[in-house]
């Protein structure tokens, strides 16, 4: 069976340029995984820190200085800066970076020549959602995604794991700082216990599944086994063996831990977790479900984890089993384009180059792009829970997000300086999936801009 001309691009890619090859198939996809990217222009988490650090000061300074207002006999000066004013230029300055943060995102989806290694980048940040709620490290889902994602896609899912699941975002989001080991030095002194949130939802979201046969003791002793792993804003990431709660700790029959517990001890235990059946079929389900179809073939899923187990997580493997698979390329569009990635198709069908998404404006990159994002129901640097966003077809139809949608096309065309013939973009934009439908209404377009508007808005270019 031949694919449609654009599928390829489509189902696991970006989306059609003007310059690009329309017929894509496993083999290219599968290079695009070793595609030297560009420069990354996201902002380094080593920043946030840094901003967090020097919000902490200001706040500690404040207090200082109103303990001071009220006890005149307290020594020293009673800092009566304007606090407030110093918080807002912190806070503007990561601002200024979360815009320019999805400017450069942007840019480099549409330089992308498929885009397929992006889009894993996109499922497994989701796959490992966090941000930075409850307010440390603002504007630093970005740099988590670039530092922590990015460079681990195509390598093993154990390292994967690791990075994701033990960087400070994730840490913050799930409350793993405030866990402390009861019986540790710490945790004797202070009474503080175990936080079991990341513990939870590294069983249940990052790698078994909620099918994947685990107790409440498997997430308690797992958080117990967790309880070193913290954070501070010097460093980042450490492990404390302080707070690390000591002794034997069985999950899944296994022993972990001793005295004292190592931090290589929490990373044998994500080792094993990375290998187990019930990870390898929680994924690749995940994955099929995410580019094929809600509801996959059986055989390309059983394909798909097949390799998973055989190659010990191995997640090159495990895309070339999906990419090589009949079941994979069904001529169907059965998915929901989620809307950053409609948004970057659509620049790349209309022409809009790199340089000029990055010549925009904070003004410009605000109105034009983050409310937009916020208004079709994915806000940028935010996810709506531990679990992502739902990737079903119909999870971003509602009727709010496809009027911001029709809005932005609307929008979009109308600042085209050329915008391009409606009979022949439809092509250029799907390939040989647009529907008779749609290409009838093409070529009835009043104007031109009209035209180019309803191709972006229309159910045919919003799948993938």
């Amino acid at each position: 069976m031949t694919a449609p001309v654009g599928l390829g691009l489509i189902r696991f890619g970006l989306g059609l340029r003007p310059d690009s090859p329309l017929s894509v198939g496993p083999e290219a996809l599968w290079h695009d995984l070793d595609r030297d990217e560009p420069p990354a222009r996201i902002g380094r988490f080593a920043t946030k820190l840094e901003r967090e650090g020097v919000r902490v000061s200001i706040r500690r300074a404040r207090s200082k200085a109103k303990r001071a207002r009220a006890e005149p006999e307290m020594a020293g000066p009673t800092g009566m800066a304007d606090f407030a004013d110093q918080l807002r230029r912190v806070n503007r300055a990561d601002m200024r970076d979360s815009l320019s943060d999805l400017r450069g995102d942007l840019a480099r989806r549409i330089d992308a020549p498929i885009g397929f290694r992006q889009r894993l980048v996109d499922f497994w940040a989701n796959h490992f959602a966090a941000d930075s709620r409850p307010g440390r490290f603002r504007a630093a889902r970005a740099s988590y995604i670039e530092e922590a994602i990015r460079p681990h896609v195509a390598g093993s899912f154990a390292t994967l794991l690791r990075a994701a699941a033990l960087h400070p975002v994730m840490q913050n989001y799930l409350n793993q700082n405030r866990s402390v080991g009861p019986f540790s030095r710490v945790g004797r002194r202070t009474g503080r216990g175990l936080n079991e949130n990341l513990a939870r939802e590294l069983l249940e979201l990052h790698t078994l599944g909620v099918e994947g046969g685990y107790s409440q003791d498997d997430v308690t002793q797992m958080a117990r086994l967790l309880t070193g792993i913290t954070y501070d804003l010097d460093q980042g990431y450490k492990f404390d063996p302080r707070i690390a709660e000591p002794g034997l700790i069985e999950i899944f029959g296994k022993r972990y831990g001793g005295r004292p517990v190592m931090e290589r001890h929490v990373h044998e235990a994500l080792d094993d977790l990375a290998v187990h059946p019930g990870t390898a079929a929680h994924l690749v389900g995940k994955l099929a479900r995410h580019f094929v179809a809600d509801d996959p073939d059986p055989q390309l899923v059983a394909h798909m984890q097949a390799a998973y187990t055989s190659s010990g997580g191995d997640l090159r493997n495990v895309y070339r089993a999906m990419l090589e698979h009949p079941a994979a390329w069904t001529p169907t569009l059965g998915k929901t384009r989620a809307p950053l990635t409609w948004v970057a198709a659509s620049l790349r069908a209309t022409g809009i180059g790199a340089a000029q998404v990055l010549d925009m404006d904070d003004r410009q990159t605000r109105r034009d792009l983050m409310i937009p994002l916020q208004a079709m129901g994915q806000p940028h640097e935010a996810v709506p829970s531990p679990a992502g966003y739902d990737d079903r077809a119909d999870a971003w139809i509602t009727p709010q997000a496809v009027a911001a949608r029709i809005d932005w096309a609307i929008g979009l065309a109308d600042r085209l300086s050329t915008p391009p013939d409606p009979r022949a973009f439809v092509t250029a934009a799907l390939g040989d999936l647009a529907s008779p439908m749609l290409i009838r209404a093409a070529r009835g377009a009043e104007t031109r801009t009209e035209g180019v508007a309803m191709i972006l808005a229309a159910p045919d270019f919003n799948r993938c």
